[in-house]
């Protein structure tokens, strides 16, 4: 499991995002400060250094802490959907159709179709169609319990045991 999707990884990522906002927010006022204060000469080297080191880097850095907050809400929100998605799927035998997903889950019939083709780029699930066209995506990997247990060992198939 990601340790981005648990609930440490929730509370890092809300932690992330707060100190982004926080740190942005003070860049932002220190750079208002700057600009309005007329004792404030951009041309001279310290107040320059200044305006840079409690102005715009913060800033920055605060801006930097957002997007990655963002980027780790969107990959954890991704986790949870696929995760979501071979729930399902194992739920109906390793087939699944756009609908039934959308059926078992908040998606629409778009977004679950667009979501199983995801799965399918990724060579995750293959495609097949149905006499009547419904497209039914074939997860790799799910087999039943009865297949599980007739399995047969490879020491055996290699070794001829």
């Amino acid at each position: 499991m990601n340790p981005k999707t648990t609930s440490r990884g929730l509370v890092a990522e809300v932690i992330q995002y707060v100190a982004g906002v926080i740190i942005l927010v003070f860049g932002v006022i220190m750079i208002a400060g700057a600009m309005a204060s007329e004792k404030t000469n951009l041309s001279e080297t310290s107040d320059l250094v200044l305006f840079l080191l409690l102005g715009v880097l913060p800033a920055l850095f605060g801006g930097w802490l957002l997007f990655a907050a963002r980027k780790n809400t969107r990959l954890r929100r991704l986790d949870a959907m696929e995760n979501l998605v071979l729930q399902i799927a194992a739920r109906y035998g390793g087939k699944l159709t756009a609908t039934e997903l959308a059926m078992n889950s908040k998606l629409s019939i778009t977004q679950a179709s667009e979501v199983l083709d995801n799965f399918t780029k990724q060579n995750a699930a293959y495609l097949s169609i149905t006499n009547n066209g419904t497209y039914v995506y074939q997860f790799e990997g799910m087999i039943s319990q009865q297949d599980k247990d007739q399995a047969e060992s490879l020491k055996s198939l290699i070794y001829k045991e």
